[in-house]
């Protein structure tokens, strides 16, 4: 059991850095206070990917499914720390 602990703990780490570096190169979704104040929009609606996978999609994907494997092992690792295993 101890290695089991061992091997979800990297696990659970190497889940953590790879989430990080996925969020940090998703693009911001807003343009912030300029787009705020000049109302622009830089997208359009045949500037947008239709049906195929992009990188933003398949970022968002992959992150998501991190972050539910993340939740799952967090979720084990408590409760094999809270046996005393």
């Amino acid at each position: 059991m101890v290695a089991l602990k061992l091997v979800l703990g990297i696990v659970y780490l190497i889940i953590c850095a790879i989430i990080i570096v996925l969020v940090c190169m998703q693009e911001s979704k807003t343009e912030g206070l300029s787009g705020a104040i000049t109302g622009e929009n830089t997208e359009s609606f045949y500037g947008k990917s239709k049906g195929g996978m992009s990188r933003e999609k398949f970022l968002i994907k992959l992150t998501i499914v991190l972050s539910v494997t993340f939740a799952v092992v967090a979720v084990i690792l408590s409760v094999l720390m809270r046996a005393g295993i």
